[in-house]
Formats: structure tokens, sequence, C-alpha cells
């Protein structure tokens, strides 16, 4: 599922609305509801990445295409099931009727009731009926009233059932929403928010984490010469590997491509370094062998930058540093580690 169910004010939502339309006009975007989706999360800021991208792109004078904004949909905001989560809305809605329903009655049943006891007690004040007659009405109201309030009972029991699966297939596809499908490892969404939830202040604390930004070597020769294929299973291979050598709240990351990252929380520069440098010995140390008789097909490398969060930087400039040492890696020579100097 995607981050788009905004809560947003109303004037903020205008606000919102006004800047999409001026920027998609400015931009000579067609009014496309891909690009509108891009454009509204580009002012409502909370895609960081995807401002960054559409930012270094003005700024290099790049005129803006229907292409680029897809790629940016893809990229950053896209990865939820769309059909799942209107079916999921179409669910609750159905589940919400049911309950108005069940509601609506029970208070009308109520309202019965209370007016077959009014009755009663007023013909009992006046006389007009006898103490059993008015003791069996009672009765009769009272068993209805029973039958009613059980009724209610099973339809909220029966609601609170669906809710529970709903949750659960939305928790699904959430979860879905923010894993890489080749690798099983999260993706570029799922690793923004774990990067935020480790630098949010807690209890006036805040942890400063260590990021691994990762590349595969000549990645693009082993996809050449031995095919799309093979490359995927590089891919498979580079992040099993990757998650054998992190461990407790370490998270591992499919960046894009060839591309991976480790969130180290609460780790200081040195100790990130030297888990850096487990990971690269033991992509070096890999052979990929061909099934049907074991012999070796390639080998491979993997170049690594290393950065520590500062305090109060930006998740952008955080990525930026980590990513200023990934290429430093890779222009000594690559099959190495490098870190951010602070």
């Amino acid at each position: 599922m995607s981050n788009l169910n905004y809560f947003e004010s109303t004037m903020r939502s205008k606000e919102l609305l006004k800047q999409t339309i001026a920027f998609i006009g400015t931009h000579r975007l067609s009014a496309a509801p891909v690009n509108y989706t891009v454009c509204y999360e580009y002012f409502l800021g909370t895609q960081p990445l995807l401002k960054q991208a559409i930012n270094d792109t003005i700024s290099e004078n790049i005129p803006l295409t229907d292409q680029m904004m897809w790629q940016w949909f893809e990229t950053f905001v896209s990865g939820y099931d769309q059909l799942g989560l209107r079916q999921s809305q179409e669910d609750m809605l159905e589940i919400i009727a049911k309950l108005t329903l069940s509601t609506d009655l029970a208070e009308k049943n109520v309202n019965q009731f209370d007016q077959d006891l009014r009755h009663s007690e007023k013909e009992l004040i006046d006389s007009n009926i006898s103490l059993e007659s008015a003791v069996t009405q009672l009765l009769n109201s009272t068993r209805f009233m029973q039958a009613s309030m059980e009724l209610m009972k099973q339809q909220i029991n029966e609601s609170k059932q669906e809710i529970t699966g709903l949750k659960e297939r939305l928790e699904k596809a959430t979860e879905e929403a923010l894993s890489d499908p080749l690798t099983g490892l999260i993706n570029r969404k799922g690793l923004t928010k774990a990067i935020e939830t480790a630098v949010s202040p807690e209890d006036g604390l805040v942890s400063y984490p260590c990021l691994l930004m990762m590349d595969v070597d000549h990645f693009k020769k082993i996809n050449d010469t031995y095919g799309h294929l093979m490359g995927d299973r590089v891919i498979k291979i580079v992040a099993d590997t990757i998650r054998n050598q992190i461990k407790g709240k370490d998270t591992a990351a499919r960046y894009g491509g060839e591309e991976f990252c480790v969130l180290l929380p609460e780790t200081e520069l040195r100790d990130a370094c030297k888990v850096a440098e487990n990971i690269r010995l033991a992509i070096q140390k890999t052979r990929i062998k061909r099934s049907s008789d074991h012999q070796e097909i390639c080998r491979m490398t993997i170049s690594i930058g290393v950065a520590r969060y500062q305090p109060d930087e930006s998740i952008i400039t955080f990525f930026e540093r980590a990513d200023n040492a990934l290429y430093r890696s890779k222009n000594e020579g690559r099959n190495r580690v490098s870190f951010f100097e602070e």
C-alpha cells in the first residue's frame, strides 16, 4: 500500500492542490494522475529523496517529462497494491454500514421497549389493565429486547472478525510495499522509514546510526556476459551474504539495482567499518558455480562507503555522505571500504 492516505487539513490540502497544479503547468507536464500524485508528494514533503531528485533535476535545468514523473512514481511513491487498497476501503465501508444498521436497529428496539414500559406504567396507574396482563406484556417486550441485543452482539462479533482479517491484510500489504520482491530485503522506501525512526528523538535522546552504502563492482559486465538471470542470482547471493553478516537491530536494504544499504543503529563509525569489511570479505570469498558440474562461473566484489549520522542533519545529507564515501571506494580501485571523515 502506498503513502497515499492524505490526512491534511482542508486549508493545507487546498494550498497543496494550488501548488501542484501550478507546478504541472509551469513545467508543461500532462495532467495525468501519476504526475499529480508525484507533484503532490513533492510539495507534501514526506518523501525527502523524491524532493531531492526533483530539485536536482530542476537545478541542472533539465526539463521535466512525463517519463521522469512515472519513474519517480515507481521509485518513490508506488509499490502499494492500489487494487488491494481500494478493496480494503470498500470492505471497511461495508463493515461500518453493517455496524451502523445494527446500531440503528438496536436503538429503535430500545426506544420501543421504553415506550412499552411507559405505556404499561400508565395503564397500571389508570387501572386500565390487570397486573397479570401488564407483566405478560413486559415479559414479551423484554424477550424481544433480549433477542435484539443478542443479534446485535452476534453482528458486532462478526464485524470484529472481519476487521481483524482486514487489519492483517493491510499489514501484509504494507510489509510487501516496503520490501524488495527479488531479495526479500526492505526497499528504498522501507530504508527511509527505518532511518527516520532511528534518528527521531525518543525521551530526549537521538541515536546516531551508521549507514553502509554498497555497490556490486562491474555488475553490468556480469549481466552482459552471463545474462540477466545470472545477474538476478548475483543480487540474491549478495543480499543473502549481507543478511548473514548483520544481526540484532541492523537493517539491510536493496537500495536499487546492484546497490545495497545497511543501517546500523547506535553504532560507532569504527565498528561500522568493521561490519563493512566483514561484508566485503564475505562477498570476495563467494564463488558462483554451475549447478550441473560445480564449475566456477564467476566471482564478485563489492565497494562500500560508510557514514555516521550527524546531529540535526537531513536524511538526504546522510545518504549523500555515505554515497560520497562509496564513490571514493570505487574511484580508488573498488573492492574496498571507505568512510566519510567527520
